[in-house]
């Protein structure tokens, strides 16, 4: 489970760019861009899998935990520098690949994305 966190945290370390730059954009960019990607929704899931599969043999353990408590502590000093209009910034995503993309998102809503994924399965495993 803690592979799964990891993954979501690094994951969002790659949109923030992506957000930043389509925020800037003519909403038409983000749009197309998020469109294309969700045409290719089915390879997406295929290698999301095989890259799972992969990320949990090379970062387990120390290195995984290690990994992690680096991604945080980047994407908080990051965080802790946006400005309210950089957190505005808005960009469409593919929703086909992902339950919790929403069909535009802002950066803020991309900071808060792998907790709220996380915590969603988590509560999946938990036992009650």
């Amino acid at each position: 489970m803690l592979w799964h966190m990891a993954f979501g945290y690094l994951l969002v370390r790659r949109l923030l760019p992506l957000v930043r730059l389509f925020g800037r954009l003519p909403e038409p960019f983000s749009r197309a861009f998020a469109a294309a990607l969700n045409a290719g929704t089915r390879p997406f899931h295929y290698f999301n899998y095989v890259g799972s599969v992969g990320g949990a043999l090379v970062f387990h353990g120390s290195r995984l935990t290690r990994q992690l408590d680096h991604t945080i502590d980047r994407l908080h000093r990051r965080l802790d520098a946006e400005s309210d209009d950089a957190l505005r910034l808005r960009m469409h995503f593919p929703v086909g690949w992902d339950p919790f993309f929403g069909d535009a998102m802002t950066l803020e809503q991309v900071y808060r994305y792998p907790t709220r994924h996380y915590d969603f399965h988590r509560a999946q495993l938990t036992l009650e």
